[in-house]
């Protein structure tokens, strides 16, 4: 019926809403009230509620939003030399995303490389303050990325870019769903709730297709390699803290982001690395 298209269409559209908000400061409207809750304006109180809503079957397209905006921000800037390039690229990605991911990447450093036992080492994550850890694992993913940028072809940044973000956020919905929350009642745990298998295959697929799309053979390997590390980090968190908090998706996508970049550079003297 039309109502239940409609219903389902404005469904989908609060799911992305709520993972572009989720992962950018980008500033998407939100939809009708009325579609935010479990029963779309009936009289039961309850079936008001409104649901908590992660996205996370629409991960990799905001990757792909992320991407498309760095891309236009990188023709722009395209008399720029390429040093200078990649520092903006690098800086852009970081106020996009707000510094959440970078955040996570330095709690996680803090925590697991500074604690000596789980219950320790889950203290020092969930302090506020930036320890020794956190700031040199910070200084190394940016260095990293600065460096890997700068020595890619000027035509392969298109490529990087949208292969990069919508995988690296493939990686963090595969996290979400194979690895327990270290917190089991935290808003972590809640959050992996929302993962459904459907919601997991969506996200892989359409990060695969992307991935694809834009690198051929080159883009299924990355897709791979994102997956793969999305399950070396996880399994590595697991065993120290006993599962994974919302630091550890941070970390797991600013390490896939350094690797898959890391390859690309590896590989672009390959006829493998096709420009889009």
């Amino acid at each position: 019926m039309p109502h239940d298209v409609l219903l389902w269409f404005f469904e989908q559209y609060a799911e992305l809403v709520a993972a572009t908000r989720f992962l950018s400061i980008l500033p998407l409207p939100s939809p009708p009230h009325r579609f935010e809750t479990d029963g779309g304006g009936g009289d039961n109180e309850a079936m008001a509620t409104p649901r908590l809503k992660l996205g996370s079957a629409y991960f990799p397209l905001v990757g792909l939003l992320l991407a498309a905006l760095l891309v236009l921000l990188a023709q722009l800037c395209g008399l720029l030399p390429r040093l200078a390039l990649a520092a903006v690229i690098v800086v852009a990605l970081v106020m996009l995303t707000g510094g959440l991911h970078l955040d996570g990447l330095m709690d996680s450093c803090d925590g697991l490389l500074g604690g000596q036992t789980p219950e320790r080492r889950m203290e020092i994550m969930r302090d506020s303050r930036v320890g020794s850890f956190g700031v040199l694992g910070g200084v190394c993913a940016l260095l990293l990325k600065f460096a890997l940028f700068a020595s890619l072809e000027p035509h392969l940044f298109v490529t990087a870019l949208f292969i990069m973000l919508p995988c690296t956020r493939w990686a963090m919905v595969l996290a979400l769903r194979v690895f327990p929350s270290a917190r089991p009642n935290g808003l972590g745990a809640t959050f992996r709730r929302t993962v459904t298998m459907p919601k997991l295959m969506f996200a892989g697929a359409s990060a695969l297709v992307v991935a694809v799309s834009v690198g051929h053979l080159v883009g299924l390997l990355l897709w791979v390699v994102a997956s793969l590390m999305a399950l070396l980090v996880g399994t590595w968190v697991t065993r120290l803290i006993g599962g994974l908090t919302g630091d550890s998706y941070g970390a797991v996508a600013e390490s896939t982001e350094v690797i898959i970049l890391l390859l690309l550079v590896c590989l672009q003297g390959m006829q493998w690395v096709m420009a889009p």
